[in-house]
């Protein structure tokens, strides 16, 4: 089942739990896709432009400007993201700093037209009183090195500025790619 919760619904404790989840899922899929120990593995905060090459034109999760009301690509890349060999990518969270939301929805596809949908997460309702700007995922999306990592959000609004709508992803890797 998958949907989004508001921090404020959480504790601490449950939130902990949320990353905890996430953590284990990454390091499960890492230890199987990468044929390592979780001594060799490590795990990173992801950055979008390093990452999703492709996906996303710097370090920064931020959309193109909206030109319609539909499912558009999320990133500011000139395509989609393909995650580097040795690298697996769980999302657990995602946030739309924007003071008034265009996004409603986001959905984690996979391919590079993304044909299967891995996920799919409505958040108006847990941010459009803007108590805060984050949600949580009830469960975390997971990609393999290199799939083709196709993230889609939809908007409610027909012209809009890019908007940033950036998410809470750890990628984990072997010791020594990034960090040594």
């Amino acid at each position: 089942m998958s949907y989004a919760i508001a921090p404020n619904e959480l504790s601490l404790a449950d939130r902990k739990v949320f990353v905890a989840g996430a953590v284990d899922a990454g390091i499960k899929r890492g230890m199987n896709k990468l044929g390592v120990s979780p001594n060799e593995l490590v795990v990173r905060e992801a950055l979008p432009l390093t990452d999703f090459p492709g996906a996303y034109a710097t370090e920064h999760y931020v959309s193109p400007a909206i030109a319609a009301i539909g499912w558009g690509f999320a990133g500011s890349g000139a395509a989609v993201g393909v995650l580097p060999v040795g690298r697996v990518a769980v999302f657990y969270k995602g946030a739309d700093a924007d003071a008034a939301p265009a996004f409603t929805a986001v959905r984690f596809r996979l391919g590079p037209t993304g044909a299967t949908t891995l996920a799919s997460f409505f958040f108006q309702l847990v941010i459009d009183n803007k108590q805060e700007s984050d949600f949580y995922f009830t469960e975390p999306v997971t990609y393999d090195p290199q799939d083709n990592v196709f993230i889609q959000a939809y908007s409610r609004i027909a012209a809009h500025a890019a908007e940033e709508l950036s998410f809470g992803c750890f990628i984990v890797e072997k010791v020594g790619s990034v960090i040594s």
